[in-house]
This record gives C-alpha cells, sequence and structure tokens, in this order.
C-alpha cells in the first residue's frame, strides 16, 4: 500500500481476513438457518400435527389429483413383495409397507420427457421403507433401483423425476445423521461446506413426502417445491413452501444440493398458483 496508514496497523492488517470469515459465518448460517426451517416442515411429527395439508377439517383441498394421469396407484401384491394390508398415515393417505426395508421398484423403464411439468407422474404407491419413512414410488419415472446401500435411484430427467428424488433425498436429510450419511454414501447430496450435518436431528426420525408439488424444471437443474397451508398469525392462510434444489449429474442422475441462495422457505397467498397434489 502507498497511501499512509494512520489507524492502527493490526487492525489494518487483520480487517480483510475478519470480513471474509464473517461472509463465510454470514452464508454458512444462512444456509443452516434455511435448512432448519425446511427441515421442519418436513419431519411427519410436524405435518402430523399442524395438519396443514388441507384447509380445515371441513374444507376442499388446496389441489386434488388428476384422475387421468393414474396418479393414484392400486397395489398388487407382487408375488408377496408387500405386507398383506395396506395402513393409513395421519393425513388418511394409503401407504403399503414392502418387505424389503429400501422398498419395491414399480418400474424398471422410464417414461417419456415429451410430457407438461405439472403432469403428475403416473402410478404413484407411498411405500413405508427403512420402517418410518413414507415415499413416492412410480411407474413412470422412478425409482428404477436402489444404490448398494439401499437409497433409491433411477429417477428420470423430467420435472416429475426431479419432485420424486428429491421427495426421497430430503427425507434422509430429515431423517438423522444415520441417514444423512446413507445418502452422502449414496453420492445423492451435494454438501461441500458440511451444512447439513448442523440440523441436529436424532436418529431415524419419521419423515413423510408432502403432497403439494410445485417443480420450477430445467433439465440441468430443478428447484422442487414440497408445500402445506397454513393460517398466519394475521389469520390469513398461505402456502408455507420449502425449496429443494436438485442438480442433474450424468452417471449419477439428481443429486441434492446445498445451495444457500435456492434452498429455504417461502409463503405464498391463497390460491396460489401451480401447485399441484401428486401422491
Amino acid at each position: 500500500m502507498t497511501e499512509q496508514n494512520t489507524t492502527d496497523s493490526t487492525n489494518e492488517k487483520n480487517t480483510p481476513s475478519l470480513e471474509a470469515e464473517n461472509e463465510r459465518a454470514s452464508s454458512a448460517t444462512k444456509l443452516t438457518i434455511g435448512l432448519a426451517a425446511v427441515a421442519i416442515i418436513v419431519v411427519v411429527g410436524v405435518v402430523v400435527s399442524l395438519v396443514m395439508v388441507f384447509r380445515g377439517e371441513d374444507a376442499e383441498p388446496l389441489v386434488s389429483l388428476d384422475p387421468t394421469t393414474g396418479s393414484s396407484a392400486t397395489a398388487q401384491d407382487k408375488d408377496g413383495l408387500f405386507e398383506p394390508d395396506p395402513v393409513f398415515d395421519k393425513g388418511n393417505r394409503v401407504i403399503y409397507v414392502p418387505l424389503e426395508p429400501h422398498g419395491v421398484i414399480l418400474s424398471d423403464t422410464l417414461a417419456s420427457s415429451n410430457r407438461p411439468a405439472d403432469q403428475a407422474p403416473s402410478g404413484v404407491m407411498l411405500q413405508r421403507i427403512h420402517g418410518n419413512m413414507d415415499l413416492p414410488f412410480s411407474t413412470s419415472d422412478g425409482p428404477t433401483g436402489f444404490t448398494d446401500n439401499g437409497v433409491a435411484t433411477g429417477f428420470s430427467r423430467t420435472a416429475q423425476g426431479a419432485a420424486l428424488a428429491a421427495a426421497h433425498y430430503f427425507a434422509y436429510v430429515t431423517g438423522g445423521a444415520d441417514r444423512l450419511e446413507l445418502l452422502e454414501q449414496a453420492g445423492k447430496l451435494s454438501d461441500p461446506t458440511g451444512q447439513f450435518a448442523d440440523l441436529g436431528l436424532p436418529d431415524s426420525m419419521a419423515t413423510a413426502a408432502l403432497p403439494m408439488i410445485k417443480v420450477i424444471f430445467n433439465p440441468d437443474l430443478a428447484l422442487v417445491k414440497f408445500g402445506y397451508t397454513a393460517e398466519m398469525d394475521d389469520g390469513s392462510t398461505k402456502v408455507v413452501a420449502s425449496k429443494i434444489p436438485m442438480v442433474w449429474r450424468e452417471d449419477t442422475g439428481w443429486v441434492l444440493k446445498g445451495d444457500a441462495t435456492a434452498l429455504g422457505v417461502e409463503y405464498e397467498p391463497v390460491p396460489a398458483d401451480g401447485w399441484q397434489q401428486w401422491w
């Protein structure tokens, strides 16, 4: 520096490193807060206690299934791959319980990508995997297989596939450190800063896929939103939406991306456009 230093030399010397450190801390804090907020609305206990998928017991759902898409799957026994009887979840959705803890693949082929982004995947079935994770499987967009440690893979490079993958992979993030480790081992999590490890959730948490979905789709990077309706303190009703960024990587498929800019929670007034109910 050619300019004469008229301030304390030690403080002047440390300012750049302090600013850089503060910037990194601020970014990490934002991501951690975003992750924690999103986790809250995915964990089953919170979702069930709020009962916000529907606007009161006597109200109509905010969105409804399109019967032409085949979204409501009727499970067949599949040679004894499931428990004899399905069960209801707290939202009165039908859940099928596979005998294999990681689930049952419904199709080993993927549908064409020439579909509207808001069209539901076909043949959706909610399966209770790993004992307490209620997650969607489809006959059109995956999964088509499992990693060696039992994480679903083989989701299509479509809006539908991105949503299915996001439902699965974020359930592992919010399922506790043991399930987060499974996702990392499977190569389905991009978290270079390690912020997902700071949620502090107990191991083997019960999780479930929220039924309200909106996808901002690009074949290389998709933003999947999951939501529910909630009554605010001011008496208004809004959609509380979690935002899950998903990146496509060749030879890997969809990967959940730790992105402090995209990840987080937002609120939309009701009626809110673009929301679908796929499972």
